[in-house]
């Protein structure tokens, strides 16, 4: 199943329960929006050792420089790196093609463009093996043996819950910090995720998800740990282990959020988007903007961007450059945003 698919799936999903049955107060009830899982979002853990920087600005201005700031300098210190780059949940067929009639066809190309850029800077690159289905703690080991492979140092281009997935590999093992040159997480969500609760604490969405899951041979555990609660849990027990990391290793969070257009479909997580903004939370269609940032991390944040479009070419309803955009974030891991 595409990147694509799933996002119509789980609008359909939640068109047709909100049809059949559910009012708006469900969503308060199964996210708790307005309660506990609120808060998590908001403040998922004790406060970190150290203030990020907002570096929202100089993304801004690099995106619109020539190159994105990449000089000579840059490009030659960014090819004595290895990037691996670290998809997100269900994303076990979004990076081949898949047959239809006896043709290969693509379907959403995840983290096509950044490899475009990569190849085009010199870069050597890798997409991480890791079971897009499974718990955080399983890929956590595939990515720190990804880590300790590599005869480079590794800059990690984590999408979605990709980010956990490194995140946790560096927390449970302290001494990947020294191989590791930059941490770029995109839409992660360090503090969970409304829509998990929301498809979680109902029959349809739930059924549904725990079939798709089973399909790819995973559980709705895998969703479960998306959930604000566990997500929260992970960062209150981890505390001192992830301020270790954010102080060790030099990373930005890209957050994001797509405002409403009204009168007119502007993203294909509509549904799921609109229901978070009306419970006041900036969101990219899946992840509150504020869970998108790493508690201490340095951080980039704007508007327009949706959950799909930073790594998927689908540029229907959102138009957005993924290769001037990963030029400007690898441009700010090798200068220190300076």
């Amino acid at each position: 199943m595409s990147k694509i698919l799933l996002p119509l799936l789980i609008s359909a999903l939640f068109q047709t329960n909100l049809c059949l049955a559910a009012p708006l107060t469900a969503f308060d009830e199964a996210a708790r929006l307005g309660g506990a899982a609120a808060d998590a979002v908001a403040a998922p853990a004790p406060a970190p050792s150290r203030a990020g920087s907002d570096l929202t600005a100089g993304y801004l201005r690099l995106l619109s420089s020539p190159g994105q700031g990449l000089g000579e300098k840059e490009t030659a210190e960014l090819r004595g790196c290895r990037v691996l780059l670290v998809r997100g949940f269900m994303t076990g067929g979004y990076v081949e093609p898949i047959s239809i009639f006896g043709r290969k066809v693509w379907i959403g190309r995840y983290f096509h463009d950044q490899m475009k850029a990569l190849k085009e800077l010199g870069v050597d690159y890798a997409m991480a093996d890791v079971d897009s289905v499974m718990l955080p703690a399983h890929n956590a080991a595939k990515i720190a043996a990804e880590i300790r492979k590599s005869d480079k140092p590794v800059i990690l281009i984590t999408h979605s819950d990709g980010g956990m997935y490194a995140l946790q590999a560096l927390v449970e093992n302290p001494d990947l910090a020294s191989g590791v040159r930059g941490f770029i997480s995109l839409q992660t969500p360090f503090g969970g995720s409304p829509v998990a609760d929301y498809v979680k604490g109902h029959r349809l969405l739930s059924a549904a998800m725990s079939g798709l899951l089973g399909h790819f041979g995973g559980t709705i555990d895998a969703l479960d740990s998306l959930t604000p609660d566990k997500r929260s849990a992970f960062q209150a027990a981890n505390r001192e282990a992830i301020n270790s990391v954010v102080a060790g290793v030099r990373i930005i969070s890209f957050a994001s959020w797509k405002a409403d257009r009204h009168g007119k479909p502007d993203t294909l997580l509509e549904l799921p988007r609109n229901l978070m903004l009306t419970r006041g939370m900036e969101n990219d269609g899946l992840v509150p903007a504020e869970s998108a940032i790493l508690p201490g991390s340095d951080y980039v944040k704007v508007e327009g961007a949706d959950h799909i479009v930073t790594v998927m070419a689908e540029d229907t309803l959102v138009k957005f450059d993924r290769r001037a955009f990963t030029r400007a974030l690898l441009s700010l891991i090798i200068t220190g945003g300076k």
